[in-house]
């Protein structure tokens, strides 16, 4: 037990020099400034089978379009129920509207259902997100 304890408390002697000033030398490097996310709707409640147009815009801190990817989705209580789909602006704007053809219209089982349209946003090492919230009729 002796040859333990002494070894313990070597141990803790080890960790106790150099009581003067530390310097680190890691530095932490600054957070690349995050894209404004807004997303325009063309009413907070679409109708089940008709059309509903919506568009994203990502600019930068001084309001300048960014060109970015944009993944957008549709939550339920915050849980990803639907993705829209991926998109690659060059100038910092995407449109679209549902129940276009080939954009299909929103089913009537969404009918009453709170949902969310997320979208988040990347370019260069940044990112920025938005939701827009609906309730469809």
């Amino acid at each position: 037990m002796r040859p333990l304890l002494a070894v313990v408390f070597v141990a803790a002697l080890a960790g106790c020099g150099g009581h003067g000033k530390t310097t680190s030398t890691q530095t932490t490097a600054a957070a690349p400034p995050k894209l404004h996310v807004v997303i325009e709707g063309q009413s907070h409640h679409p109708v089940v089978g008709k059309r509903w147009h919506y568009s994203v815009r990502v600019t930068d801190a001084a309001g300048k379009p960014v060109p970015a990817s944009i993944h957008l989705q549709f939550l339920f209580a915050g849980v990803p129920v639907g993705q829209v789909g991926r998109h690659r602006v060059a100038n910092g704007v995407w449109s679209e509207t549902f129940g276009a053809p080939g954009n299909p219209p929103f089913p009537a089982r969404a009918r009453g259902q709170a949902l969310e349209l997320q979208a988040i946003a990347t370019s260069d090492g940044r990112s920025g997100s938005a939701t827009y919230a609906i309730t469809v009729r």
